[in-house]
């Protein structure tokens, strides 16, 4: 863990620093690609669907964000906010997964923008029919 944390960390802040809140991106800068955070960082734990690595599927826990949230922007600042600051308390996924899986640590060695754009990956790659009724709900 310690070793995957390190190298994760290394390769997010050695990227140029994102604009400062309310500040335009430089010119011919582009966001950060939510899928080559997902694939450096997240996928240590995460697995994009199941079976589950370390963590839940990826696709699985986006899906409660859409149900709860409704829009995918919601959605998207949700799991920021969660990502940013992880507690039993704010989580949306059942009860099982946490004491599956525990709670993940923060992630702030990424910038905003950063987590805006894993997120919206996520959201991209959400399994919309994990957890309806009739569908299997397993982690």
């Amino acid at each position: 863990w310690a070793l995957a944390g390190a190298l994760t960390f290394v390769a997010f802040t050695a990227a140029p620093p994102a604009a400062a809140a309310g500040e335009p991106a430089a010119a011919g800068a582009s966001s950060p690609d939510g899928k080559m955070i997902f694939d450096i960082g997240c996928a240590l734990c995460h697995s994009l669907n199941p079976p589950a690595k370390k963590a839940p599927p990826i696709s699985h826990a986006a899906s409660y964000y859409l149900r709860r949230h409704g829009s995918e922007e919601a959605a998207v600042e949700a799991m920021v906010a969660y990502l940013q600051a992880p507690s039993a308390k704010t989580s949306i996924l059942p009860a099982h997964a946490i004491e599956r899986f525990g709670l993940m640590p923060a992630q702030d060695h990424l910038s905003r923008e950063q987590l805006l754009s894993v997120a919206r990956y996520a959201v991209s790659v959400a399994d919309r029919e994990h957890g309806q009724p009739g569908a299997g709900s397993q982690h």
